[in-house]
């Protein structure tokens, strides 16, 4: 229940800075129905914080093995 197919509705992402330094990337699904669900991947904490299509936080997940070392 509540599952896309995948690539069934566009996504974009976008490089986020901080002071002219990458600090994460926003990433936005296009859903049906103009509903929009998003997601901030966080270099500094090694998490990804999914927000739900009201924009109200429903998820966290660290990936601290994913993001490669500065």
């Amino acid at each position: 229940m509540h599952q896309l197919l995948p690539n069934a509705f566009p996504m974009t992402e976008e490089c986020l800075v901080r002071q002219g330094s990458p600090c994460g990337v926003f990433y936005c699904l296009h859903g049906p129905r103009s509903v929009r669900l998003t997601a901030v991947l966080d270099f500094a904490s090694a998490r990804v914080l999914f927000y739900d299509s009201t924009g109200q936080r429903s998820g966290m997940r660290c990936v601290k093995d994913l993001i490669p070392a500065a």
